[in-house]
């Protein structure tokens, strides 16, 4: 296994039924150091969501930014007691992990684009949205390019917060730290800027510079650029299997 012997920090949220990323490079040969640097948080006002979300039927498109939009949403329609329409609003997502999310909480989406970013999704749905109402559940500190994209392409667009993220506080980051300390890491890996942000606050740049860093994609990248860091491994494809084997093609 091309990952024996290699320390592989993953710096994602807590995920229920397990983390994707952790458990292929597990598969690959690697000891996985899990440190969980970031939370999810409801709303601090879930209002706009919740009207949103009663109004569904009013809305031309969904499209999400993130597989955590996706659960968040969905979890709230449940609890609100709103059915999710086998066929309309149509659905748009960023990239393969936001879509396998949609699909097994609604259904597939009517549009990935081929770029896994904000912005290429805005251009693929900006020629359908024009003069239409898209909804985008996002997080609070969510980057603006799919919102304002989809804006500047004449949509109506309604964007209520899903969630929040909030960072682990600095001892949940220790053993990272001191794995760092002892040289025993060879890799850390980072699924989204605030896992970045996160991670910076609680150890500093300088710690982190140390060690190869992976980023699932290129806005996580440059969440790690913006840190005066850079991304040694960021796959083609912004998912967590592509990831695990970008760090093997690496270091393995």
């Amino acid at each position: 296994m091309r990952l024996t012997g290699r320390v592989i920090a993953v710096t994602r949220g807590e995920k229920a039924g397990g983390d994707p990323l952790a458990a292929r490079l597990r598969a690959l040969g690697a000891a996985v150091l899990e440190v969980p640097s970031i939370a999810l948080a409801p709303p601090a006002d879930p209002a706009p969501l919740d009207a949103a979300l009663r109004g569904l039927g009013d809305f031309a498109w969904v499209a999400f930014a993130s597989a955590n939009a996706v659960t968040r949403t969905l979890e709230r329609a449940r609890a609100l007691g709103v059915a999710l329409p086998a066929s309309h609003p149509r659905l748009a997502c960023v990239g393969p992990a936001t879509a396998e999310a949609l699909a097994a909480g609604w259904r597939a989406p009517d549009l990935v684009p081929e770029d896994h970013r904000g912005e290429a999704l805005a251009a693929a749905l900006g020629p359908l949205a024009r003069g239409a109402r898209i909804l985008v559940p996002r997080a609070e500190d969510g980057r603006p390019e799919l919102v304002d994209g989809l804006a500047r392409a004449g949509a109506q667009v309604v964007a209520p917060v899903a969630y929040r993220t909030v960072p682990a506080p600095p001892e949940a980051l220790a053993p990272l730290a001191d794995a760092l300390g002892r040289a025993a890491v060879h890799a850390i890996a980072f699924a989204s800027p605030s896992a970045v942000r996160s991670v910076v606050t609680a150890i500093g740049a300088a710690r982190l510079a140390e060690v190869p860093l992976a980023a699932i994609g290129p806005t996580t990248a440059a969440a790690l650029g913006e840190a005066g860091l850079r991304a040694a491994i960021v796959p083609a494809r912004s998912t967590a299997g592509d990831l695990a084997e970008a760090i093997a093609e690496r270091i393995g």
